[in-house]
């Protein structure tokens, strides 16, 4: 370019940021941030002056605009793949949260259930063997004249056998009673 020439194209340059509002309100038009549209005619006005040498001064005002709208197009992508991280991020840290909740909710309840369970081994002890016995084979399923067969005993017998254990776990589990007919569907087996 030549001075005069160059003196030329900057005056065009001059006078079109003059009237960058109209630019400013096209960007924000399209990513609806004021900061963000001045930043981006800023950045067009950059650009514009980086490519002085290789454009006409009739195609400057189409060149702005072309830029400022392709700045924009990149800016909503760049804005659209931020927010996809984010909601990701935020996905994976509620995840993260929510296991380490649930882990430490099953660390207590281990640690609650066996408290339970040597409650009620303790308790199911001091019945004496036969008691807990006919308890636990009704625990397993057996009907009260199965249980009065192989304990050579009548039904009301063993009916009274498990309404003794009960009303001792009872006693012993009166805090944990709620929690102790859960637990004692899981738990069957460990009680022998």
């Amino acid at each position: 370019m030549t001075g005069n020439q160059e003196r030329h194209f900057y005056k065009t340059v001059e006078c079109l940021y003059r009237q960058r509002k109209w630019l400013v309100l096209l960007a924000n038009s399209y990513v609806q941030n004021v900061e963000a549209s001045e930043d981006i005619v800023n950045d067009s006005f950059i650009s514009l002056m980086e490519n002085a040498e290789k454009l006409d001064e009739a195609v400057m005002k189409q060149y702005l605009v072309s830029t400022v709208k392709n700045k924009c197009l990149n800016w909503l992508k760049r804005r659209n793949c931020e927010q996809i991280i984010f909601k990701n991020l935020k996905i994976k840290a509620i995840d993260a949260q929510n296991i380490n909740i649930l882990e430490n909710d099953r660390i207590d309840f281990n640690l609650f259930s066996r408290e339970v369970m040597n409650i009620c081994q303790n308790s199911l002890k001091k019945t004496g063997y036969i008691s807990s016995q006919i308890f636990l084979e009704r625990l397993k399923g057996l009907s009260y004249k199965e249980i009065a067969q192989k304990y050579n005993m009548t039904q009301r017998q063993v009916t009274y056998e498990i309404s003794k254990v009960l009303s001792i776990l009872k006693d012993a589990l009166k805090d944990y009673l709620p929690v102790f007919l859960a637990l004692l569907s899981f738990h069957t087996t460990k009680l022998n």
